[in-house]
């Protein structure tokens, strides 16, 4: 897998370094592209951020949780939090930055949030005025509706808990690269060294919920990159362990309120 630090070793400026030479300004906006694979690793930023991908699915780690952002999504990741990004599919996203000297204040809290028609075009728009170099003014008229907007609580919950225990870290690392693979617990016990006993246990008391179902959630949203490539529903079912696209399609419509088509459509749009 490829890592980077986004613009660290170019000629293009990187979003702190922004960020240090427009202290006045209330708002920034970057375009950013990033291949299947490529990491941005562990930083933060004075500002705050706001992350929504145009196309492909981003994955954003915080200290706790793994925040899965596809292109129905926005991200909001105040200030001085540190955040470690993955492109699970070709992503293209943009970053907006928001300085906290401006405006009102938000919430320590790292948001999932619906990406609805509404709050695409604010950020849109706030876009346009940042890359056009608009009045500071408007910015800001924009930037209090967005608060409005990331605190309302319309938050998705398209998160892992990472597992603390160090054998339910192996199995996570291995069903994130494999989804499809079908070992039982009692199989994965044998691999990580502890009883299905032991392992059904942790589940429960990590996750509050059976292995099977974690393991159904890993694969749906793994899913999701796929969605962005050129292959047919019952392919994307076979890839992530589904017997036949009917079931994976029910199982997708449960988690998600759309079907895989609808996802994809959806993203189509907006590319």
């Amino acid at each position: 897998m490829l890592t980077r630090q986004i613009d660290s070793q170019s000629d293009v400026m990187s979003s702190n370094e922004m960020m240090a030479t427009s202290f006045h300004s209330p708002a920034l906006v970057k375009t950013i592209d990033m291949p299947k694979g490529y990491i941005d690793k562990m930083h933060q930023h004075t500002w705050h951020q706001v992350i929504f991908p145009i196309k492909g699915l981003l994955q954003t780690k915080t200290d706790h949780y793994q925040h899965l952002v596809p292109h129905t999504s926005a991200l909001f990741v105040p200030a001085s939090i540190p955040h470690e990004s993955i492109a699970l599919s070709h992503t293209t996203f943009v970053g907006i930055y928001i300085n906290p000297d401006f405006g009102t204040t938000y919430d320590p809290q790292v948001r999932t949030i619906t990406l609805t028609p509404f709050l695409n075009e604010l950020l849109q728009e706030l876009r346009r005025q940042c890359e056009g170099h608009k009045s500071d003014e408007e910015v800001s008229r924009l930037l209090a509706v967005l608060h409005d907007q990331i605190m309302k609580g319309n938050v998705q919950t398209f998160q892992l808990l990472l597992p603390e225990d160090r054998r339910l870290k192996l199995i996570f690392e291995v069903l994130t690269d494999i989804p499809a693979l079908d070992w039982s617990l009692s199989e994965w016990g044998k691999k990580v060294g502890a009883s299905e006993r032991t392992l059904s246990r942790l589940f429960s008391k990590e996750f509050n919920t059976s292995f099977q179902l974690w393991r159904q959630q890993i694969r749906l949203i793994y899913s999701l990159s796929l969605l962005d490539e050129e292959l047919s529903i019952q392919n994307i079912a076979d890839k992530v362990g589904y017997q036949n696209d009917s079931s994976y399609i029910k199982a997708f419509k449960a988690y998600f309120d759309v079907t895989p088509q609808q996802f994809r459509v959806n993203g189509q749009r907006r590319v």
